[in-house]
């Protein structure tokens, strides 16, 4: 019971599970493979309105010519649209479970349709892929009711069948639940250490690792440009605060750096700790609009209250990007913002400094703007 209690109460990160898809490069493909799986829905439903005595009445022939007209447009959407949002994910597990459902329920002799609902493990895989326990959970909840109510109709209406109904229940029930809830349980298990090699222990920001999976993610957007601001921020003589208070005073003083680089920096920005004392922020956003965060920023690092008062230098870069080319873009604009950080320190630090091609310039927002 521990067990069922611990895999129910696992958190689950649609936008997380989507971008290491893709930074796995797995992404891309795994869209593919589904609207061809739609396709292929729409010729098994074609193929079965052509079997005699399969679908005779109106009611079972309805159900088939819905699959056959809705999953090809569905299909290439797949094929050549970006990856759905959460919403629209569960929309489309929705979707297709209700309309296999309604053609199972729908459709002349149920003893001989009973195996056909094993089609729900397909679908129980695209969730067990990209949602949690909860969803998991519903899907195989509604097929179960689907299967039963299938399995009842055939001891009622088939009597001579009945032996081998109880044959195709059995196996469908093992097919359909065995496998994938086990399957299940280990791969959530699994991506909630694999999402800790994704973020920083001291801090909670991402990791290197995790920001280069979080920057694919950006991709994902609608638009065909998008403007990028990258912010680097570098404590400034850091390594006299762990002289004079030691190290434990100096991991306080990253943590607080951090939480504060996220009160200014909320998602969706984009937020990382580079290592050591230096921070950086992506911001899909208006340059003035990140310019005056960046001030914000500046001004709430430096807090007199602080039992080790510190200040931070600031640098950024803004570029307007293409769709396809932005973990490139960034990269080089990480660069920038670098360049633009180490001039704000070269001039006393406690500043903020735009790079702005080949010159830099620095001061407060309002001697920026």
């Amino acid at each position: 019971m521990n067990g069922l209690r611990q895999w129910w109460s696992l958190p689950v990160d649609y936008g997380w599970n989507v971008a290491y898809a893709r930074s796995q490069r797995g992404l891309d493909i795994t869209r593919v493979l589904i609207g061809i799986l739609c396709w292929l829905y729409a010729g098994a439903a074609a193929i079965a309105l052509s079997i005699p005595g399969f679908a005779d009445s109106s009611l079972a022939r309805l159900p088939l010519w819905f699959t056959v007209v809705t999953t090809v447009p569905v299909g290439l959407i797949w094929l050549i649209g970006g990856w759905p949002s959460w919403r629209v994910s569960i929309a489309f597990v929705l979707y297709a479970d209700v309309v296999l459902a309604a053609v199972l329920l729908t459709t002349d002799g149920p003893s001989a349709v009973l195996p056909i609902a094993a089609l729900f493990t397909v679908m129980g895989a695209y969730v067990a892929g990209f949602h949690g326990p909860k969803l998991f959970a519903f899907h195989h909840g509604f097929a179960f009711v689907t299967a039963v109510a299938l399995y009842v109709s055939a001891m009622v209406n088939d009597p001579a069948e009945r032996l081998q109904t109880n044959l195709y229940f059995v196996m469908l029930i093992l097919v359909m639940f065995a496998g994938p809830l086990i399957g299940h349980s280990f791969l959530m298990l699994l991506r909630r250490d694999a999402t800790g090699a994704f973020y920083d222990p001291l801090t909670g920001l991402r990791n290197r690792r995790g920001f280069d999976a979080a920057i694919g993610n950006l991709e994902s957007r609608s638009g065909a440009n998008m403007s990028l601001v990258t912010v680097v921020i570098d404590i400034d003589n850091f390594k006299a605060v762990n002289d004079r208070y030691g190290h434990e005073h100096g991991d306080a003083v990253i943590r607080t750096t951090a939480n504060r680089i996220l009160e200014v920096f909320p998602a969706p920005a984009v937020t990382v700790r580079l290592g050591g004392e230096e921070f950086a922020a992506v911001c899909v956003d208006g340059l003035d609009t990140v310019v005056e965060q960046s001030e914000r920023l500046r001004v709430r690092l430096c807090d007199s209250t602080d039992r080790a008062p510190l200040t931070a230098s600031l640098g950024i870069a803004h570029a307007v990007v293409e769709m396809g080319d932005i973990e490139s873009a960034v990269n080089e604009l990480l660069g920038h913002a670098d360049e633009a950080m180490y001039h704000a320190k070269r001039l006393g630090g406690d500043r903020v400094a735009l790079y702005g091609g080949d010159s830099l310039s620095s001061g407060d927002v309002n001697e920026l703007q």
